[in-house]
């Protein structure tokens, strides 16, 4: 940080029961298969992590189905040390299980991640609509990608953003800042045209000039070994999420 502040017939006997359809699925990531929006109400026996339920989606492929689910705490306040000043913390969790043989559902990966002790405002869950499920390498195994923000400030610098695309077990991700409004500039006009990569510009300038990191992610290191089609999906998929700096509401619980 620079100091600123995741196509098979359903079993008709043990499936859930029928759920809104999202527009999740990215037919343009080479999977054109139906993920399901779930209720709190509709989710299969797993092992719920703490908080709210923000986002459940349900989906088959190769694998059979998949659910994921998304939950974030309310703020825990506590006096911060030497200060007279309170700090919050928000925690975020992401896990993806697997229906396996018998009915039970395996867990193939989990996320967890946080603001600590943060004075200011705080913000942290994933933006709307960024969520993806693709089968960008066409092997019947889909990738699931979440795009989130986390902040912790009290003026107009960006937020943290990280972009996390998981097949199976393997991980893959961006991590950078948002692009914010603070003059009459359009948004659309400060999204750089290279993204990469921020850790080729020292430290003690982007300290002085955090302007520089707004759009920009630390590397691309992640994706090496990945094929290729997953950089560029995210590579488009961080442009198209960059400037949506939105409250994601982890303030108001």
């Amino acid at each position: 940080m620079l100091g600123f502040a995741a196509a098979c017939q359903s079993d008709p006997q043990t499936a859930p029961p029928p759920a809104a359809a999202s527009a999740d699925n990215d037919a343009a990531g080479g999977w054109a298969g139906k993920v399901d929006s779930l209720a709190a109400a509709q989710l299969p026996p797993l092992d719920k992590p703490p908080g709210q339920l923000l986002q459940a989606r349900r989906w088959r492929d190769a694998n059979g189905e998949n659910v994921l689910v998304v939950y974030r705490t309310k703020p825990v306040v506590k006096d911060l040390a030497d200060t007279d000043m309170e700090g919050r913390t928000v925690e975020l969790f992401a896990r993806q299980y697997v229906r396996a043989a018998g009915g039970q559902y395996q867990e193939l990966w989990r996320l967890q991640d946080a603001v600590r002790n943060c004075p200011f405002d705080l913000d942290l869950g994933p933006l709307p609509g960024a969520t993806r499920v693709t089968d960008l390498d066409h092997d019947g195994q889909t990738e699931t990608t979440l795009v989130y923000k986390l902040s912790c400030r009290s003026d107009v610098s960006p937020a943290d953003l990280k972009l996390i695309l998981r097949e199976g077990k393997a991980k893959y991700a961006l991590r950078g800042y948002t692009v914010v409004q603070y003059d009459s500039v359009p948004l659309t006009q400060r999204v750089p045209a290279n993204a990469c990569c921020l850790d080729t510009i020292g430290q003690a300038e982007l300290e002085e000039h955090y302007e520089l990191a707004a759009g920009r992610y630390e590397n691309e290191n992640d994706f090496r070994g990945a094929p290729r089609a997953f950089l560029g999906f995210a590579r488009a998929h961080w442009r198209r999420y960059v400037a949506r700096d939105l409250d994601t509401g982890a303030d108001a619980e």
